[in-house]
């Protein structure tokens, strides 16, 4: 079963309390493997190191990339158990990205900086503040939100224009988001960000929405 444990091109959709855990139940029963599609929602953005982790769960394989890359080079993982990996041998699998000793040194390096949890800690406390400061800005020009460390998916009233709209105006002042299907906007802040700038960036999207 491959699933993203949250839904990013979807409008990053979270699954209720207890959905993940009884996916690795139901696949461990069954004994199939659970796949889980961290590419956007891993290496710290939800305030934990993957989105998984908030349940406490282990899957059988973890897909990464985006973040695995530092922004500098494109580069991507699989990551499993040996037994699992192991069903591969030398000839059976090609890669025409399959990493490259630039790629691999960029992802050691952003593996080593997630060790210190650090990173984790600060999308968990500035996401904190991420969601206070859309709570203030529902019946603002926001019709709902959902976040989890420094990622949330926006939806604007429809009468304000489409996603890809209110995308561009923010793109003008200076704020760059992704928009994502009908209003709903998507906001996922460097984990670098400082707490004065992401302050600026919600301020600048109540500016827009006004």
């Amino acid at each position: 079963m491959l699933i993203e444990p949250i839904q990013g091109e979807a409008g990053v959709i979270i699954p209720d309390d207890g959905y993940l855990a009884g996916v690795r139940e139901l696949t461990r029963r069954k004994g199939c493997l659970f796949i889980a599609d961290e590419i956007q929602s891993g290496l710290g953005r939800t305030g934990d190191t993957l989105a998984v982790e908030h349940e406490s769960v282990v899957p059988d394989m973890v897909l990464l990339g985006k973040a695995l890359g530092g922004g500098i080079v494109p580069v991507s993982a699989v990551v499993a158990r040996r037994e699992v990996l192991a069903v591969l041998r030398p000839g059976e699998h090609g890669s025409t990205f399959g990493g490259n000793p630039l790629a691999a040194a960029v992802g050691t390096a952003v593996v080593e900086l997630l060790e210190t949890g650090e990173f984790q800690q600060r999308a968990a406390e500035l996401g904190a503040t991420l969601r206070d400061g859309l709570t203030e800005l529902v019946g603002k020009g926001v019709v709902g939100f959902r976040s989890r460390g420094l990622w949330a998916g926006v939806d604007i009233d429809p009468a304000l224009g489409t996603g890809r709209e209110v995308s561009e105006r923010l793109m003008r002042e200076g704020v760059l988001v992704k928009d994502t299907h009908g209003s709903t906007i998507r906001l996922a802040p460097p984990l670098t960000i400082t707490g004065e700038e992401l302050v600026g960036a919600l301020a600048t999207l109540e500016r827009v929405l006004g």
